[in-house]
């Protein structure tokens, strides 16, 4: 069995508005070789959006492989096969929380 080794971590932050009904998120994606961090600020969407936004921003930074920028069937990309190809590299951190956590989350 591959023992699991931890590449990145996404620090996912969501957000309900109840007044208006909608859900909210940022990330911010760290990547253990080096330190480096990039975010995806405040933004709809919702359940697990944010490892959709998350995914797309580490692509985007070149820290994936460009095989899973490509198209897949559904319209998307293939970024989610990323993961299952790949052992699981990414610690999800997701929290509830206020707006302003949000926010301060999608911020550098």
């Amino acid at each position: 069995m591959m023992e699991r080794k931890l590449k990145f971590t996404v620090i996912a932050c969501k957000w309900f508005d109840k007044v208006n009904g909608n859900t909210y998120h940022s990330v911010r994606c760290i990547r253990h070789k080096d330190g480096k961090v990039i975010v995806g600020q405040f933004r709809y969407g919702y359940g697990n959006h944010y490892q959709t936004t998350a995914l797309n921003l580490m692509i985007d930074a070149k820290w994936l492989p460009a095989k899973y920028a490509k198209p897949a069937q559904h319209g998307g990309n293939s970024s989610y096969l990323y993961e299952r190809e790949n052992n699981y590299p990414i610690l999800w951190t997701v929290s509830e929380g206020l707006k302003r956590d949000c926010v301060a989350n999608g911020k550098f």
